[in-house]
């Protein structure tokens, strides 16, 4: 679905550590490549004053972007009104609402913590606020039952199609590289089913942990910060059929109905991890038995994807960053004359974090006296391609033009949280793994024959 374009921007939260890290570095690339962004209404924590205010957006510039154009970041600045106070209360809305008083369509980004945001949507629709698009970002409730109540919360004040859920992962060009590879070639869709794949793999790993963000992470936790949205939306993509038609609305539908069809994790192929030291974090709890690390094995229960296995990993304190897909193909039954080993298995492994691409790994004759098969990496790097987008750039300016093929329909929500609902608010206390390393022990068993595919 394509709308007119929005003629405002309302941040809420826009001193915080997403507008500090993505949103205004993305504001100002669309001001560098698209000219001007509409006028913006920031609203922030009481404190800075409109000078700190300033000061902030022009450093998160420079820190995101490198040396930054001072006349776009002053542009920026000129056309941005801050509002200092609390999204929960009226008199903050109130004061939206007026600096919105010729606006027709603006666009709500939702920047707040979880918490306050139901409060925020409540005092949005009491005050009467111009109506507009809202962006929601992640996580989208803590539950399915928590999500279905944040969505209703937004239908009293919204349009159901004005809703947009951001899964940012849907807005990363390596991500769409993945749709791009599979839709726009003949070749893999037609080997793309468990005739010819045998397994799955999808990683989401990161060497940091959760920095100053422990009180936060133990309300969240790994199932819920990346399971849920980010790997089961990368599953979808991956498993889901060709859609009827090349629109948004076809994509979301594909990937809601790919979902539906995956069963609940099974607690017997969940493995739950806690890298040591996380308890000493900055706001953890002593005993705390929230997950920094989880491994599953999820099936789904459609005939081109029957006894293939995808399993996903998700942890903090891991030996690398990196977030990958690497889509295993069975082995050849066949043994050439000339050699003297089997081959092994034929991967596509899709690099999907800072330096996103695609590898293809195939068999080839070794040179030499020994002509055993010997792996050949073909290698696609993304960024090598061109000067790419970062993904809020890439959702900032679809929200503002009405597009909404880059975000997460409900029922793909309602969908995600069903099939990890065995796996929340578990009572045992995870398994210890080292800082560094690929997590518990008992993880390692998980994928079977071959175990896991390390990120390159």
């Amino acid at each position: 679905m394509t709308t007119a374009s929005s003629d405002a921007l309302v941040l809420f939260g826009a001193t915080g550590d997403l507008a500090r890290r993505k949103l205004w570095p993305a504001l100002y690339r669309l001001s560098l490549s698209e000219g001007c962004v509409p006028p913006i209404v920031a609203v922030g924590l009481p404190g800075p004053g409109r000078a700190g205010f300033e000061t902030f957006v022009a450093k998160s510039v420079h820190d995101v972007c490198g040396p930054a154009d001072d006349r776009v970041v002053r542009r920026l600045l000129a056309g941005t009104r801050f509002i200092e106070g609390d999204t929960t209360r009226h008199g903050t809305i109130e004061e939206v609402a007026r600096s919105l008083w010729e606006a027709a369509r603006p666009v709500y980004f939702l920047g707040v913590p979880p918490p306050q945001t139901t409060a925020t949507i409540a005092t949005m629709g009491s005050v009467g606020i111009p109506p507009g698009a809202v962006l929601v970002e992640k996580p989208f409730g803590k539950d399915l039952d928590s999500a279905r109540v944040l969505n209703d919360s937004l239908l009293k004040v919204f349009s159901a199609e004005s809703v947009l859920r951001i899964d940012h992962y849907l807005g990363k060009e390596a991500v769409e590289n993945l749709l791009a590879f599979r839709f726009c070639n003949p070749f893999p869709e037609t080997a793309w089913g468990r005739e010819t794949i045998s397994r799955v793999q999808i990683t989401h790993c990161e060497v940091r942990g959760v920095d100053s963000r422990g009180s936060l992470y133990e309300q969240i936790g790994a199932v819920r910060d990346v399971v849920q949205s980010h790997l089961l939306q990368l599953l979808g993509i991956v498993a889901m059929r060709r859609p009827v038609d090349g629109t948004a609305q076809a994509f979301r539908e594909e990937i809601a109905r790919t979902l539906a069809a995956v069963r609940p994790v099974d607690p017997g192929q969940l493995v739950r991890g806690q890298y040591a030291g996380y308890r000493a974090e900055e706001g953890v709890a002593a005993d705390s038995t929230v997950e920094t690390f989880a491994a599953l094995r999820l099936d789904i229960d459609v005939d081109r994807w029957r006894g293939v296995p995808f399993l996903l990993r998700s942890g903090k304190g891991l030996a690398a960053t990196a977030i990958e897909v690497v889509v295993e193909f069975v082995p050849t039954a066949h043994r050439l004359w000339f050699t003297r080993e089997d081959p092994g298995p034929a991967r596509i492994r899709f690099r999907l974090g800072s330096r996103g691409g695609t590898v293809l790994t195939l068999n080839a004759r070794r040179p030499g006296a020994d002509p055993g098969p010997m792996a050949v990496d073909l290698d696609f790097d993304l960024q090598a391609s061109g000067d790419s987008w970062e993904a809020y750039t890439h959702l900032l300016s679809d929200a503002l033009h009405g597009r909404t093929g880059r975000f997460v329909s409900m029922d793909a929500v309602e969908e995600s949280w069903r099939i990890v609902a065995p796996a929340l608010d578990r009572r045992e206390a995870p398994l210890r793994y080292p800082r560094g390393s690929w997590g518990p022990d008992a993880s390692a068993g998980l994928p079977g024959d071959g175990g896991w595919c390390d990120p390159l």
